[in-house]
């Protein structure tokens, strides 16, 4: 891999997960017996198989369509991922799969909010364009997504999502023939606990266990589990809430990060740790059935957050009011042995919308014209060099002026990041920021009045892209589901 491209080590904790709490069904982790060593006959078919596909030991239908596990982790800042460098072992089970597949050290979320970064994971359009800036907004129909797009193509498509934010009422379910948004099994501790006595109908999340063992189901039943061979591949998504607020994890979770201080940052944060470790936890369960099938070498597995946390580094406990690293750039972890060397790091700027061109030229499917999403295939499977200076951009939803955390909330919020710069900028609230995340990544000090040139070149970005970038009307949601989102805090 040229330039910035490093190899990864084989450093951090065994992968050895234990397995997940007593509200995981126990048939959708039991073991599949193998089929494919039984006897000297099929042993022999697999050897022959092996060498007529080449070193890698994959079948030509194998190499050209392979199984699509995308994966979002909702609320999950990079930097509290062991998988990046967390000094605490949150993720041991991501770290296996960057040790085996490429990581992106510097992707980037367009806006700290979960609808909106889902919309641009499956159209590679930005919000702005999309016009889905906040929660409660609805994909509309003539977006041809990425399920739709595999589903034309020949693939199964099934998503099972973990949060009401992600409802099929808002469009995401488009182009899967299976779209499971069922809460009601009441393992959720936001539904029991932060808002009590409310009535959220279906409920409002569930937890990762319980997706990772409806997808498992599904995955059984359709034969994908049973060692088939010949049946259309698969598009799953998977999608877990878990870190989200109010961090209640898991009691064997919790355990392992104890509260450094009787303090109570310390206390929220070391909660939100556990959480994402329990969150690890359930997708190594699903993982781990793909292996057992034999499955799991030719499936492109794609990891991403759809955002991050503040944890108060900006003054700011949660998300989708600042577009800071803590709270846009995320992990985005690619994993395909059968295809793709493992072991790298690109530190390259990217951003969630180069994920659908990415996977359908992976799949072999004809990329679309429209959007701003880029493919890494070239980078992925070749070491193709990624612009080091490419535009990334970044925005907050359009507030109503207001003051929350003590942080003066008017208008919108846009940011921009190119190479080692990243520019924010509130017109309505009169400030502009500058950093230097070469040297300054925790972005602690403006330079805006230091480096004129930058700022005054990347306002100008922004400025074209809003220009370039109008927003079209808000689809509306149901009364109901209005509702429900403005007693759940994210319909101001």
């Amino acid at each position: 891999m040229p330039g910035r491209a490093q190899l990864l080590t084989n450093e951090g904790l065994a992968c050895n997960v234990a397995g997940l709490d007593n509200e995981q069904p126990e048939r959708a982790f039991r073991g599949v017996p193998s089929v494919f060593l039984r006897g000297g006959a099929l042993l022999a078919v697999a050897l022959a198989l092996a060498v007529a596909a080449g070193p890698r030991g994959r079948t030509p239908r194998q190499r050209a369509r392979p199984d699509i596990l995308l994966v979002t982790l909702d609320t999950t800042r990079a930097d509290h991922t062991s998988a990046y460098g967390y000094d605490r072992p949150t993720t041991p089970r991501l770290e296996a799969l960057a040790r085996e597949g490429v990581r992106f050290d510097a992707a980037y979320a367009p806006m700290a909010t979960t609808l909106p970064a889902h919309a641009t994971l499956f159209t590679a359009e930005l919000p702005r364009t999309l016009g889905i800036t906040k929660n409660g907004a609805v994909l509309g129909q003539k977006h041809h997504t990425l399920a739709e797009r595999l589903a034309d193509s020949g693939y199964r498509t099934a998503a099972f999502v973990s949060s009401f934010p992600v409802d099929r009422m808002f469009g995401l379910a488009q182009g899967f023939e299976v779209y499971d948004d069922d809460f009601t099994d009441g393992s959720c501790p936001t539904a029991i606990q932060e808002w009590e006595g409310f009535d959220t109908g279906r409920g409002f999340c569930r937890r990762g266990a319980n997706t990772t063992a409806r997808a498992v189901e599904w995955l059984e039943a359709e034969g994908y589990l049973g060692g088939r061979g010949d049946e259309a591949p698969f598009f799953v998504w998977l999608h877990y809430f878990d870190p989200h607020a109010p961090y209640l994890p898991a009691d064997e979770d919790a355990q392992l990060f104890p509260s450094e201080i009787d303090a109570w940052l310390s206390t929220k944060t070391a909660a939100y740790d556990g959480e994402i470790h329990y969150m690890d936890r359930a997708l190594g369960a699903a993982l781990d059935r793909l292996r057992e099938a034999g499955r799991l070498d030719d499936t492109l597995v794609v990891v991403a957050a759809d955002h991050g946390e503040g944890l108060m580094q900006h003054g700011h406990m949660h998300h989708s009011i600042l577009i800071y690293d803590e709270d846009v750039r995320v992990p985005l972890i690619v994993h395909w042995p059968a295809r793709i060397e493992g072991g790298r790091a690109i530190d390259e700027p990217v951003q969630l919308a180069d994920v659908p061109p990415t996977l359908l030229e992976l799949a072999g499917v004809p990329l679309p014209q429209n959007g701003v999403g880029e493919s890494l295939a070239g980078a992925l499977l070749d070491g193709a060099p990624i612009d080091p200076e490419r535009l990334i951009f970044l925005q907050r939803r359009e507030y109503a002026e207001t003051v929350v955390s003590g942080h003066h909330i008017e208008g919108e919020k846009l940011g921009v990041r190119q190479g080692r710069w990243k520019y924010i900028e509130a017109r309505e609230e009169g400030t502009a920021e500058l950093y230097d995340l070469e040297n300054d990544p925790h972005e602690r000090k403006n330079v805006v009045d230091l480096y004129p040139d930058a700022r005054q070149q990347l306002s100008k970005a922004l400025a074209r892209w809003q220009a370039g970038a109008a927003r079209p009307t808000l689809p509306k949601v149901d009364p109901e589901a209005e509702q429900r989102l403005r007693a759940l805090g994210y319909v101001p």
